[in-house]
């Protein structure tokens, strides 16, 4: 990760269709767009080992390791988390 740059791991079904999790990545494109200077995104499998020690079991987004969004998230709580952790690393 580069330093400075607030961490975003999206884990995803991706042995699935993408039509299954294709909703949930427009509404991450949407927001992390806006943060495309200060956020790096990571696509992770929900059957990797970094899902099950954040306990992500279908879909979800953990935020610098620490800050953890559902797959029902509102764009308003994954601006807020973004804008929330590049202000702790200042």
């Amino acid at each position: 990760m580069k330093k400075g740059k607030v961490k975003i791991e999206v884990f995803v079904p991706l042995g699935s269709c993408v039509c299954n999790f294709a909703p949930f990545m427009e509404k991450i494109g949407r927001v992390t767009s806006r943060f495309k200077d200060v956020t790096e995104v990571q696509m992770k499998s929900n059957k990797s080992s970094e899902a099950s020690t954040y306990g992500v079991q279908d879909m979800g987004i953990v935020i610098n390791g620490k800050i953890k969004l559902s797959a029902s998230f509102e764009e308003k709580e994954l601006q807020d988390a973004i804008s929330q952790e590049k202000q702790s690393q200042q």
